[in-house]
């Protein structure tokens, strides 16, 4: 089984990682595990290009590296490794496309890192739950 995990560095993003891990049995001998990161895009047009492609580019990877760190380190210390997708872009129409390349599931935290976005479930897990074609799997 092919599961992608939806990672922004919030608490609840980990607690979807550790979910995966400790109940691995339940998705099938060693699932292939796939962490995705999605970077919102700098709204502002003039400012991309001020600074330039390769600096963008830079930054973008540099805040999934952050972003993915924790996760990371939890699989590295239960054994387990996975492929990383680093997006730009709207994260939850980014999560789902992502996710039509072969998973038969997303797991994803109900809250992400902003209070904002923890109003109601998280804006970003709704959005997941509405444009996914594969089943979703929200951890608290």
């Amino acid at each position: 089984m092919k599961i992608l995990i939806a990672i922004d560095g919030s608490p609840s993003s980990l607690r979807a990682v550790e979910y995966v891990t400790r109940h691995a049995d339940i998705f099938g001998v060693s699932p292939q595990i796939n962490l995705i990161s999605v970077h919102l895009p700098v709204p502002s047009p003039r400012a991309r290009a001020w600074v330039g492609k390769e600096v963008l580019d830079q930054y973008y990877s540099d805040e999934s590296d952050e972003a993915l760190a924790g996760a990371l380190g939890h699989l590295r210390e239960a054994g387990r490794s996975a492929t990383i997708l680093k997006r730009v872009g709207e994260p939850s129409h980014e999560i789902a496309t992502a996710a039509n390349d072969g998973c038969q599931m997303i797991v994803m935290g109900t809250h992400g890192r902003t209070p904002l976005g923890n109003l109601v479930m998280g804006s970003v897990a709704t959005r997941v739950l509405a444009e996914s074609s594969v089943p979703v799997l929200l951890v608290k």
